[in-house]
């Protein structure tokens, strides 16, 4: 890439269009340059479009790009008609609903066209709203239209049809949250002091905590998030070559995590603590032979005193943000036994989303972590953490409780923390 290309910070200060735009364009020249010399494709709204890279280098570029596309488009468009336009996202995402709910991400063709009247008719609906639903979401280039009446796959059509995980999180958040985030503002005048399960707007929409929605439905338990989230922070931050005992993996579901991490590391062995007996049947499946002999599974209730003593690490990932304050507090609260039967300085490591401070990251990604924590309010009454709101539950638990290190932050932060004795 060209030295004489700035891929500094994004533009701070006072808004100034020129000085927007002049960002904007070094920055798409950087992005340009970036791909030509990595041997990589420019994006495009066709079917294929390669997904852009994730390395830090282009991500950088990227923030300072897409945070001054954002200030330039709302200062040209105004107030008014940003604000117009941001209220009625609801329509879009009312639209989208219908697409996954009557599969046109699946009916129309992988390649080539369908006649709208012949998707329609496959999809059991009348042709005029199919039509109104479809040019609704390709004005956001969810699918095409390339000849009057035949619709096609789009690129970003296509990542839903073809990516699971994709599908899945759409699907999941355009229906059974969708509808709980109507509730919201009642839920919060019915109790306005309170947040938890029994007091989130999932429950004021569905009738029903989120978790117990799922034992119902478990359909759509199976649409939940089917997410297998990299593990890159949790093993790359933390210096596991250093234990000499068994870690424990606390609430670690099917143990994949832990599976992933006894594979890296082989002189450390395994013990996956997980609540639901389905789980841990599902993990006695998915560990393979050659792992069995050094992960082992235990039913336990991170809310109850933890059994472990003399371990190398314990860890807690991707628990915490689906609990309010109160229950955080009895879940680190339950650690203190095993900690304190456990080496002095044994670490406690929370992997889960570390929340910035406002304003310190760009505007747009400060903005997707903030909406997984609206999530996490509407779904559980729960919420995402800062630092210092993962120190003062800590010591809220136990006041020998010290945060020794963040070595990450952002949607998969890693918190350190161990018992002072």
């Amino acid at each position: 890439m060209s030295s004489q290309v700035d891929t500094s910070a994004p533009v701070t200060g006072a808004p100034n269009l020129l000085a927007l735009a002049k960002n904007i364009s070094q920055k798409t020249t950087a992005i340009v340059e970036y791909l030509e010399a990595n041997g990589l494709s420019q994006p495009s709204f066709d079917v294929p479009s390669p997904d852009t890279p994730n390395t830090a280098e282009y991500v950088s570029i990227y923030n300072s790009l897409q945070q001054s596309l954002d200030d330039l488009s709302m200062l040209v468009a105004g107030p008014k008609k940003f604000l117009r336009t941001f209220v009625c996202q609801a329509n879009d995402l009312a639209a989208l609903q219908v697409a996954f709910e009557f599969k046109f991400f699946h009916l129309v063709p992988a390649k080539g066209d369908v006649l709208l009247h012949n998707l329609a008719f496959a999809a059991g609906l009348d042709v005029d709203r199919t039509a109104r639903i479809m040019r609704m979401l390709i004005t956001q280039r969810i699918f095409a239209e390339k000849r009057p009446g035949y619709i096609s796959h789009s690129a970003m059509s296509w990542m839903i049809a073809e990516d699971p995980e994709i599908h899945c999180a759409g699907h999941y958040t355009t229906d059974e949250m969708f509808k709980a985030s109507v509730a919201t503002a009642d839920c919060l005048k019915s109790a306005p002091m309170l947040s938890d399960s029994l007091h989130s707007p999932f429950h004021t929409y569905h009738d029903v905590p989120m978790f117990g929605y799922y034992k119902r439905n478990p359909v759509h338990a199976t649409l939940n998030y089917v997410v297998d989230r990299h593990i890159n922070e949790l093993r790359d931050c933390f210096d596991w070559g250093s234990l000499k005992s068994t870690v424990v993996d606390v609430g670690g579901g099917n143990g994949s995590t832990s599976i992933a991490l006894a594979r890296e590391f082989p002189h450390l062995n395994f013990v996956v603590q997980e609540g639901s007996p389905d789980s841990i049947g599902q993990g006695l499946k998915l560990c393979p032979d050659s792992l069995k002999s050094r992960i082992t599974y235990q039913q336990y209730d991170f809310f109850t005193p933890q059994t472990q003593r003399d371990v190398g690490a314990f860890f807690i990932r991707q628990c915490t943000h689906n609990w309010n304050d109160a229950d955080v507090i009895k879940i680190f609260r339950a650690f203190v036994p095993g900690l304190e039967g456990s080496k002095p300085g044994t670490p406690l490591l929370i992997n889960d989303t570390v929340m910035p401070e406002p304003g310190t990251l760009p505007s747009h990604v400060e903005r997707q972590l903030r909406q997984v924590d609206i999530l996490m309010m509407i779904g559980l009454g729960a919420k995402q953490r800062s630092r210092a709101e993962f120190g003062a539950l800590l010591r809220e638990a136990d006041p020998r409780y010290r945060v020794k290190s963040v070595h990450s932050e952002g949607p998969m932060g890693l918190v350190e923390a161990y018992l002072d004795m």
